[in-house]
């Protein structure tokens, strides 16, 4: 064999390795682009949950947040905060249900307990469901809360 067919079997090679290599990035990349996008109750159960547990926290800065971009230019996160009063406290609010009765709305069921810091309520929390509205603006999904 002479050192040109030896070059030439090299080449053939090296271009069979490239080609394989993005045979196997075209894959791996159509693979990702292959998801079906996520399904809107699933996204607004991660999200409702998220708030509700910011609530929880009593962290209403970030659940402010949560709130459509509507709400927050009519209201500051100062009137949202002092909305919140000290004599109730949720325990182990969990989003339980969603539903999307249309394209651009979604109902969450919200088990939560009320501990409710009265006389003659003792220190067992009152189970409770509470349905929030989400709706999708701007391509996001934001808690519904009416003025």
């Amino acid at each position: 064999m002479n050192l040109l067919s030896i070059e030439a079997i090299k080449m053939k090679y090296a271009k069979i390795s490239l080609v394989s290599v993005m045979l196997a990035g075209l894959a791996v990349v159509s693979g990702c682009a292959s998801q079906p996008p996520a399904k809107p109750q699933d996204i607004v159960q991660a999200r409702a949950q998220e708030r509700v547990n910011l609530l929880l926290k009593r962290d209403f800065d970030k659940a402010y947040t949560f709130l459509a971009p509507s709400y927050r230019s009519l209201n500051s996160v100062e009137n949202y905060r002092n909305s919140f009063g000290n004599n109730a406290a949720w325990v182990d609010p969990k989003v339980v249900k969603v539903q999307c009765p249309e394209p651009d709305r979604c109902q969450a069921a919200v088990e939560v307990g009320v501990r409710v810091a009265a006389p003659g309520f003792g220190s067992k929390p009152i189970p409770s469901t509470m349905w929030e509205t989400w709706i999708l603006e701007d391509g996001q999904w934001w808690f519904y809360q009416p003025n």
